[in-house]
């Protein structure tokens, strides 16, 4: 929706452009009709007469998030409540997971399957508070595939009853399918080049169009493709199974032992992964987050990027602003300049000490998309 505010300005923080430039000490952002106007240092910008302002003394500004990778509809994990619950039961509960992602910061997210273009305009339009999306509509694979929803009694269990089927085999279903969905409104296509944790005829390591390997990395930065690794979720769900014994036994495709495999070979892919930062593969944040993990915790999986990648903390800040503008090709978005949409993320603390304080809720005090403060707990100056 665009923003019906007028010219605010956030004064006395200090702004992390997105860009990797040095932070700016005492600084002042102003915003005018949902776009960044004027951004420096406080002496240096000056702030007009009848400007809301905003003091954000002792705090960070930075650009709202960028998670490109998420799963943003509900469904029940518990099998039988799925089955008893309506298709718009599932769609409205829907609601809770986007207004969760955006009060966590993250104010842009490209939904990986589950989303159609009507989650996208309702939001676009207001009706619902969640970040900007873009769709791919349903997540493609062949027969037996991470998208196929077949279940060994014999019938394909629907889990968005609101989605068109995503299965293709060869290249004419390929390109009817592909078709199909951009005719639907998907920004772009997702296709399963593996197995996945949750499905049940395929294991996670079966490769179904390619596969990431040492090969793979060398091809990726020679031709400069985007890497969009998940860290988070495998570890936190292993954590969540020692200590929800509920939530771990609903499950149909032996997840657990999946999560197992998977955290060993992450864990042997380190170095690897590591080298190809050094060397300079473009990384873009995502979290995997869908209704069953990680909702309004997108986050922590800047910290995991700093641990696992051996990343920065700017690094990972960029990665997760400007660099996921770049992915998802969206310019006008993830940094704080003149003429950027004024998505912007204020919080107690300085990530560039300490990544994690992006990941503690508690120390968000103003969540901003296109300019309108959708979580706001600072007060403007008398």
């Amino acid at each position: 929706m665009p923003s019906e505010q007028g010219l605010t300005a956030l004064v006395g923080g200090m702004v992390i452009d997105g860009l990797g430039g040095d932070p700016i000490a005492n600084g002042t952002l102003v915003i005018d009709r949902g776009r960044i106007v004027a951004l420096g240092k406080a002496s240096a910008v000056p702030v007009p007469r009848g400007t809301q302002v905003l003091d954000v003394a002792g705090r960070s500004v930075l650009p709202g998030i960028i998670d490109c990778h998420v799963h943003s509809t509900y469904r029940a994990r518990d099998m039988r409540a799925h089955l008893l619950n309506a298709p718009t039961y599932n769609v409205l509960r829907s609601t809770h997971i986007l207004e969760e992602t955006l009060a966590c910061g993250v104010t842009t997210a490209r939904d990986m399957g589950g989303a159609d273009a009507g989650f996208r305009e309702a939001i676009n339009e207001g009706y619902v508070r969640g970040p900007r999306l873009l769709i791919s509509i349903v997540m493609i694979s062949q027969t037996g595939g991470h998208g196929d929803s077949w279940v060994p009694a014999g019938i394909r269990l629907q889990k968005r009853a609101w989605l068109p089927s995503s299965v293709a085999d060869g290249p004419d279903e390929m390109r009817k399918l592909v078709r199909s969905l951009l005719m639907a409104g998907a920004d772009f296509i997702k296709i399963c080049t593996s197995g996945g944790i949750t499905s049940v005829t395929d294991s996670w390591d079966e490769p179904q169009f390619w596969f990431l390997d040492e090969e793979c990395v060398d091809d990726m930065i020679r031709r400069r493709i985007w890497w969009v690794p998940t860290l988070a979720l495998v570890p936190q769900s292993i954590g969540r199974r020692k200590i929800d014994k509920a939530w771990s036994s609903q499950q149909l495709g032996q997840e657990d032992d999946k999560e197992a495999a998977i955290y060993r070979a992450m864990q042997k892919q380190l170095p690897l992964w590591q080298d190809a930062v050094r060397r300079g593969i473009r990384v873009a944040m995502g979290t995997d987050q869908s209704h069953r993990l990680l909702v309004g915790e997108n986050l922590i999986e800047l910290d995991f990027m700093v641990k696992s990648l051996g990343m920065s903390p700017m690094q990972a800040i960029v990665a997760s602003t400007s660099g996921g503008a770049e992915c998802i090709e969206r310019p006008e978005l993830g940094a704080l300049a003149p003429g950027r949409i004024a998505d912007v993320l204020v919080v107690d603390g300085d990530p560039l000490e300490d990544i994690r304080v992006l990941g503690e809720r508690s120390r968000i005090h103003l969540v901003m998309k296109d300019g309108r403060p959708y979580y706001n707990r600072l007060h403007p100056v008398p």
